[in-house]
């Protein structure tokens, strides 16, 4: 693609490049001159880092890419321009300039990370939070964790990974003595490679660990995946992928742990794509770097969703708003009376709304007791009326940023 078909856009100071909330035109911008600021209604100081734009950084390529919703605000502090792409033209653009591929990736995957850490942070202690363990103690602590819940398999399986990638860890003579004791559950392995780009796993099979070393990124072919964290004990579900999702692509963008567990739900098939081979499909198959930037821009436009579910205060608006927000990333129209079964338990969505386990009998109690609107059904999740979902969930919502925005005037 050659910069003649690329239009440039300028914009005087204090003018917006996008605005939150309004739907995306399917454009984004690459900063070509001056500075852009990006906020949002519910910031988070964290980002405070990631919120300044300048000549060479994409703006709006997640909802763009997603086709969603813009999640942030767009402002020009000076004068400014910014080359427009459209999603359509991404592919030929990354095929002419594989280099840029790889910055959106990698661009992707701070945002993740930053995400990751976030949604298990709000959910295990508040925002306040706690300082991030490294690498190594996170995966040893996940094999405590595994150990102490009788889930040796998988313990097994975490303490033989420490030993391989922190050999000169703090506990590695724990893990070595963990392995031994766990031996006999070994043999029950967790995947089976017929191909060399091809894994499968039995349902619960462990495909990664947090806080382990990966060289690989994995497209779901068959099956459903778990993305989930241990913090304090308790198990948080950061996300349930489906077939054609993809995960773990920050293992072939930077040298970093894994920061999230990964685990099967059902029989899945996966295929890996290896670390040394990512640059070169970046080349060859722009379709499949396309493919992955389109599903990680949903992760992300999600995650954000999810991390702004996690500041409403009241448990019964996070899981109220919490299904509208899964209903609006599954597409799901806002019709009266219409059904909706969902894919996940009522257990499952406590996890993920962030609902500490001794709550979780109150919670079932009260969001089954409203007229019917939630139930159960063969351990799925079925509401009754998405209309009145997506009506509760943006109460609970704008509730909770008035009474943000009024703390923060007092």
């Amino acid at each position: 693609m050659s910069a003649a078909q690329l239009s440039v856009a300028n914009y005087r100071k204090g003018m917006y490049l996008l605005v939150e909330g309004k739907n995306s035109n399917g454009n984004f911008f690459i900063l070509r001159e001056g500075r852009v600021e990006l906020s949002k209604q519910m910031q988070f100081p964290e980002e405070n880092s990631m919120s300044m734009v300048v000549p060479g950084d994409f703006v709006g390529i997640v909802p763009a890419m997603a086709k969603r919703s813009q999640i942030e605000s767009a402002q020009a502090l000076v004068d400014s321009s910014a080359i427009v792409i459209n999603r359509n033209q991404f592919g030929d653009l990354i095929q002419n300039n594989p280099q840029i591929a790889i910055k959106v990736i990698q661009q992707f995957s701070r945002r993740i990370r930053f995400l990751n850490d976030s949604l298990a942070r709000f959910s295990s202690s508040g925002p306040a939070g706690k300082k991030n363990e490294d690498g190594a103690d996170r995966l040893f602590h996940l094999g405590e964790f595994y150990r102490k819940t009788s889930m040796n398999v998988k313990a097994y399986y975490v303490f033989k990974r420490y030993m391989e990638c922190y050999p000169d860890g703090l506990n590695f003579k724990e893990a070595q003595a963990m392995e031994v004791n766990l031996n006999q559950y070994s043999s029950s392995g967790y995947e089976n490679t017929n191909t060399p780009f091809q894994r499968n796993y039995k349902d619960g099979g462990l495909i990664f660990a947090e806080g382990e070393m990966g060289r690989e990124l994995y497209i779901i072919k068959k099956g459903s995946v778990k993305i989930c964290r241990i913090l304090d004990g308790n198990e948080t579900i950061l996300a349930i992928l489906k077939e054609g999702d993809i995960f773990g692509e920050m293992a072939v963008i930077d040298d970093k742990p894994r920061s999230a567990t990964a685990v099967a739900l059902g029989d899945a098939c996966m295929m890996a794509i290896l670390k040394e081979n990512f640059a070169a499909i970046s080349e060859t198959q722009p379709q499949i770097i396309t493919n992955i930037t389109r599903t990680l821009s949903e992760r992300i436009w999600f995650s954000y969703k999810q991390l702004s579910n996690a500041l409403i205060k009241d448990p019964v608006g996070r899981i109220y708003n919490y299904l509208a927000i899964t209903l609006e990333k599954n597409n799901i129209e806002q019709i009266p009376g219409m059904s909706y079964i969902f894919s996940f338990s009522a257990k499952e969505l406590m996890k993920m709304a962030s609902i500490p386990a001794d709550k979780y009998k109150t919670m079932f109690t009260e969001i089954f007791r409203r007229n019917g609107l939630v139930s159960q059904v063969d351990e799925k999740l079925v509401v009754n009326d998405v209309d009145e979902i997506y009506k509760l969930g943006i109460f609970y919502k704008n509730r909770q940023e008035r009474e943000t925005a009024n703390a923060a005037a007092k």
